[in-house]
């Protein structure tokens, strides 16, 4: 017998649950195999109850297991898709014609079997096979050239491990080297970086091909990847390989230059004179240097008769400066600029009461290191601009969201719909510095020649001034808008009617 309330395996079967009412007999306690009743129809609801809960786990487990199926099987797909992706690319490289070839090929199929066979056009037999045997020997060299290329490329950098910061604009020394094959006819060797934030200057030697980078984005590197393309010199075959050095490379935003007053929560007007209505300020007491946007007015003509230097009146702020203010840093396309004042800025950062965050950190910063180090990794978060700015905002005090300042990228992305967000989930109105380098858009002193303006794509990356108005119509419903031009240190403020005349 068993020692619980259940029988056991030679204990008779209790009647079925829907035959105790005929049964039993009032006044008579109800026993059912030895058990008593009460205790029966307790273990029966339990039993319902546990068959209940199972049956509601299965219907839960059946309607989970499609989500988590088709999320493993885009987790498959997508690696599926990186795998195809890197075998084309390396059987791209590998295959050594190119499309000029491919076509010269077909026309090369279609006269021997259209003009040669048939007619036995001996002409254009022997044109044909021409043809085929110099196509034959460009393949050979380009092959033999690649192979050659390889071996000792890898084998003259298998040691070499580059370590360096820098900033962007700097120049770093490289001891990579690739060989050339000098000796083989109609080959030539081309080398480029995978990586979009250098900009490779090769120095030619006889055999050997050298190089120094300059930095034009921040970022954090740990591996360099060097793409080598060996050509023949008609175009006609190509075998391209890509080799991995490893590398620690730290690039921080170029030092710009700005005025102090960008990060004031007031600043005079265009005029250089208050409104009455406005906030106060004092007197035209204060000069210095000219700066291009300067109203000629505040320009002291008596200073200039006599050193013929350009010195403007600048008004004397009778409040007092607010240092409890919030800066972000907002990541995205065209911010190296923006990166820059955000350098600047941390270069004079005071945390008695000011505080600094960036786009990928999370967190709220005081020190200038910190900050730094958040610039440089925010490269990594373009795609996600001003998505953090929702995550450090209940971490601040609502007298720093008064006094909230956000250096944005010049170029509209889906950072505006986040800062959009972030402006309508907070009563603030926050003043958008809007950087630029004027640097960019002055002519440059080298002149191209007729072939490599015809047939080569000219490299532009000056300001674009329809872009910087798309800008500034976006922000300014939401907030105040002040543009920076880091090569000169002067800004302006931009209001409805200078936003439309533009």
């Amino acid at each position: 017998m068993g020692s619980g309330p259940w029988p056991c395996a030679h204990t008779p079967l209790p009647p079925p649950h829907d035959a105790i009412d005929t049964i039993h007999a009032p006044g008579i306690p109800l026993t059912l195999g030895g058990i008593p009743g009460d205790v029966f129809l307790q273990n029966v609801s339990a039993q319902s109850r546990c068959r209940a809960d199972k049956k509601c786990m299965n219907e839960i487990c059946k309607q989970n297991a499609p989500s988590r199926l088709s999320l493993s099987s885009r987790f498959r797909m997508a690696a599926c898709l990186n795998t195809v992706r890197a075998v084309w690319h390396l059987a791209r490289g590998l295959f050594p014609l190119t499309w000029m070839a491919v076509i010269a090929a077909v026309l090369i199929y279609f006269v021997w079997y259209w003009e040669v066979m048939p007619h036995a056009n001996q002409i254009l037999h022997a044109v044909a096979l021409m043809w085929i045997a110099f196509g034959a020997i460009l393949i050979t060299v380009t092959l033999l050239g690649a192979i050659l290329v390889f071996v000792k490329t890898r084998r003259q950098n298998r040691h070499v491990i580059l370590n360096d910061k820098n900033e962007v604009g700097g120049r770093i020394d490289s001891d990579y080297r690739v060989y050339r094959a000098f000796f083989l006819p109609f080959v030539t060797v081309e080398c480029t970086l995978v990586e979009d934030i250098f900009r490779r200057h090769p120095r030619r030697a006889r055999a050997w091909e050298g190089e120094y980078l300059e930095p034009v984005g921040r970022g954090r590197l740990s591996a360099l990847h060097r793409t080598i393309s060996v050509r023949d010199i008609f175009g006609m075959t190509e075998i391209s390989f890509t080799l991995k050095q490893s590398v620690d490379i730290e690039i921080a935003p170029a030092s710009g230059h700005f005025e102090q007053y960008v990060f004031k929560s007031h600043s005079s007007g265009e005029d250089g004179y208050s409104h009455p209505d406005g906030s106060p300020k004092g007197d035209l007491v204060e000069m210095r240097r000219y700066q291009a946007g300067d109203p000629l007015r505040l320009v002291l003509w008596r200073v200039f008769a006599r050193s013929r230097k350009l010195v403007v009146r600048m008004p004397e702020p009778t409040i007092t400066e607010q240092n409890d203010m919030f800066v972000y840093f907002v990541s995205g396309a065209q911010d190296e600029e923006s990166a820059s004042v955000a350098r600047s800025f941390l270069a004079t950062f005071d945390d008695d009461g000011a505080c600094f965050a960036a786009d990928g950190a999370q967190r709220l910063v005081r020190n200038a290191t910190e900050g730094l180090s958040d610039v440089i990794d925010s490269a990594r978060f373009r795609h996600q601009g001003a998505q953090g700015l929702m995550d450090v905002a209940p971490l601040l005090q609502s007298g720093k969201l008064a006094h909230c300042f956000l250096l944005v990228p010049r170029q509209i992305g889906t950072w505006i719909d986040r800062v959009r967000t972030f402006v309508g989930a907070y009563p603030v109105r926050p003043t958008f510095i809007l950087s630029v380098d004027s640097r960019k858009s002055a002519p440059s002193s080298k002149k191209n020649s007729v072939w490599t303006r015809l047939w080569r794509a000219t490299e532009r990356d000056d300001i674009d001034s329809d872009s910087i108005q798309d800008v500034c119509e976006k922000l300014l419903p939401m907030g105040e808008v002040r543009i920076v031009d880091i090569a000169t240190g002067a800004f302006s403020e931009v209001t409805q009617a200078r936003s439309a005349r533009s």
